[in-house]
Order: structure tokens, then sequence, then C-alpha cells
């Protein structure tokens, strides 16, 4: 079994509803299983939605193409308490140990102790680029930088004050959670790390705690700029400046034109 910290995000393609065995029914009478916002909606064969309330028990088969399946239990559902529009909702995932025939807690715990996750339309390509595609999807934990920056309001499904995508904000906040400054899909970071995410549109606001300094200006494609790195002993400011000596600048600010900016403890 995979370590469960692997689960953010995990890719997938095709969703059969198992169980409980009083939803059991013959294939054309299978309840049909999709994904929608962060959501999975289990609708009967006479068109009718299965309340969220009644998904507990519920097993799923989740296939990535290949031709093996793994299969999630919902143990809890619950709408995110720091939601105010109520469309997020976290579920309790356990994953089946083929070799011990237990079930485990998919997730690993939170910074709040939360192990709970939920389900996004579309995949993460290996450079960990969002992209939507029809009949895929993601399982991500409230751990993982994909969960993390929907519950800090960049919902890709929604808009920004002036009318554009949220989907651009929530590709960058991905990329600065994880630290990832080239856009390569290589995080540079830890869990538990620190950092203070703000941006010109309201949704987050700038709010650091004492010490903090300006880390980074973002985009979809990685950092626009940065002025330290967040963890030199993961990777120092130093050898980014190698790496890509135009990202690394004194003059990196609240100035420079980004999508979102970081700070964080320089250490």
């Amino acid at each position: 079994m995979r370590p469960r910290a692997a689960i953010a995000p995990l890719v997938m393609a095709a969703l059969t509803l198992l169980g409980p065995p009083a939803m059991a029914a013959p294939d054309a009478l299978a309840p049909r299983v999709t994904v929608e916002e962060t959501q999975f909606r289990v609708t009967r064969a006479d068109g009718s939605v299965l309340p969220q309330t009644s998904l507990p028990g519920v097993v799923l088969a989740i296939g990535d193409g290949s031709a093996r399946q793994r299969q999630l239990r919902i143990d809890a559902v619950e709408p995110d308490p720091k939601d105010p529009l109520g469309e997020v909702m976290l579920y309790t995932f356990s994953e089946h140990d083929a070799e011990s025939g237990e079930w485990r807690n998919a997730c690993m715990p939170d910074i709040e102790g939360r192990r709970m996750g939920f389900p996004l339309p579309g995949a993460f390509t290996p450079g960990m680029r969002h992209v939507d595609m029809p009949g895929r999807f993601a399982i991500t934990c409230t751990g993982g930088a994909e969960g993390k920056c929907i519950r800090f309001g960049y919902k890709p499904w929604r808009s920004a004050p002036d009318g554009s995508s949220l989907a651009p904000y929530y590709q960058t906040c991905v990329r600065l959670v994880r630290a990832d400054y080239q856009g390569d899909g290589v995080g540079n970071t830890r869990n538990g790390t620190p950092i203070d995410i703000f941006d010109r549109i309201g949704i987050q606001d700038d709010e650091p705690a004492p010490g903090m300094s300006l880390e980074a200006a973002w985009g979809p494609d990685g950092a626009v700029c940065v002025r330290h790195t967040r963890l030199q002993d993961v990777l120092s400011t130093v050898a980014l400046a190698q790496r890509a000596p135009a990202l690394v600048s004194d003059a990196c600010d609240e100035s420079v034109p980004a999508l979102l900016y970081n700070r964080s403890f320089p250490r």
C-alpha cells in the first residue's frame, strides 16, 4: 500500500459504487457516481440524488486507467466549516489494504489534526499543472497543497471580483504552497512550515506573523520573482540563484505584478 500522504493528489478515471450492500442492483439499475466541484454525486436509476448524509458506508472502486483498482470507503461526510458558501464537502476516507484486509485512513493529519479529503474534477500533469480532463478527477487530502488552496478560497470553478476565472489563482496557489519556484512540479518545503499568503483581489489578506518577510511573487507557472527561499536546508537562495538567475532578486517585492504573494520566515 502506498504511504497515506500520497493520496494528494491521486488522479483517477473510472469510478464505480460497490456498496453498501443495501444499494446493490443490476448494472442497468446501478447508481451513477460523478464528481462535481468537491463532492461525490450519486444518482439513482430513477434520477434522484443520494443525500450527502447517506454516503457514509459507501465503497468506491477507483481505477487509474490501468488494471489496478483501489477501494475507498467513505466513513464520514461534513461541510467544510471554513467555507461560508457551503460548497466544499469534507470526506473521511479509508483505503482497503488488499494484503492485510484492513481499512486504514487514507489521509495524513493536516495542521489542525484533521484527516479528511475531497475529490476535484480534472487531473494533474507530472509537472503539477491542473488541467480539465473529462472523466478524470483527483482526490486530495486537506493537508495537501491542492486541498489547502481550495480551502483558502481559490476555487477554480468560481470567478474573481473582476469576473475572471479563479482557475489561474488556484494553479498559482498550488505552486506557492509547494514552493515550486521553477514550476516544474518539484516542491521545496515541508509540511507544517508557516507562510502568509495574500492577493490583490480580496480572498486572502496580508496578515504576516512578526518576523516574516516577502518570500516570492507567484504566477501559474511558478515564481515570478524570489526574494528568499522558504527553507535554506531544502533549497537555499544561493542554489536557486544558480539554477535560475533571473528569478532571485533583492528587488522582488509587492509591487511586482503577480497573482499571489507570500511571506515566510527567513531561515
